[in-house]
């Protein structure tokens, strides 16, 4: 009975989100750790549009891919990638529920990775329609309604604009994540490498002293045994 209720409540909370039109979007940067698997839920109405795109951009030391897989309330799988450093998808929501998306870091023993992915729940034609109902409701001037067209079309370029802006710079803000991943790593493993040789000269060293004290030090095993050579 709890179960049945609960669906209702989703039911009805989606159809008002559906009938405000408005727009879902998500972008997160998680940290996959070696081993685990990170999921997250989100609900979605039949008929909307739900658009995916991730990109690994550190992979540790060994490559940057993750398996990524997309599932509807009925955990039938909808997307699933094996080993890929980026993803982009777009398709249509069939059932009404809560989607779970996961970003499966199992493939990896010790390395971490860091993924940044946008996930978009667009309405489908419902700002259309609105907009139709309220021309038809308002038509009594066709001036009016040219004006209207004009602004709506000038209201949608700017909007569109701004987004690709916004794509753009996250796009560069990534890009410099990745670079600034790819640098530190670089640095550790130049700082690790120069104190093994500094070690490595250091006993070196020692053990040249201590062969040349050793020749000139006639009372002691090691002069006995050049000798011999």
């Amino acid at each position: 009975m709890l179960q049945i209720v609960g669906m209702l409540l989703l039911l009805l909370m989606l159809m008002a989100a559906g009938g405000q039109a408005e727009i879902s979007r998500h972008r997160l940067t998680i940290f996959a750790e070696a081993g685990r698997m990170e999921c997250y839920h989100q609900a979605v109405a039949a008929t909307e549009h739900i658009m995916l795109e991730y990109q690994v951009i550190y992979g540790g030391q060994g490559e940057a891919h993750i398996n990524c897989n997309l599932m509807d309330p009925l955990r039938r799988l909808l997307i699933t990638d094996h080993k890929q450093g980026q993803g982009k998808y777009q398709l249509v929501a069939n059932e009404t529920g809560i989607y779970k998306l996961c970003f499966d870091n199992t493939i990896s023993s010790f390395n971490q990775k860091i993924v940044v992915f946008n996930l978009e729940i667009l309405a489908a034609n419902h700002e259309e329609l609105e907009r139709q109902k309220t021309i038809k409701e308002m038509n009594t001037d066709y001036q009016f309604d040219r004006t209207y067209s004009h602004i709506d079309d000038y209201v949608t370029k700017i909007t569109v604009n701004l987004m690709r802006s916004r794509q753009s710079q996250d796009y560069i803000r990534t890009l410099e994540a990745k670079d600034r991943k790819v640098a530190e790593s670089n640095f550790t493993l130049v700082n690790n490498w120069s104190a093994a040789q500094f070690i490595a000269m250091i006993i070196v060293g020692m053990l040249q002293v201590f062969m040349l004290r050793s020749i000139f030090n006639t009372d002691g095993r090691f002069y006995k045994f050049w000798k011999k050579i």
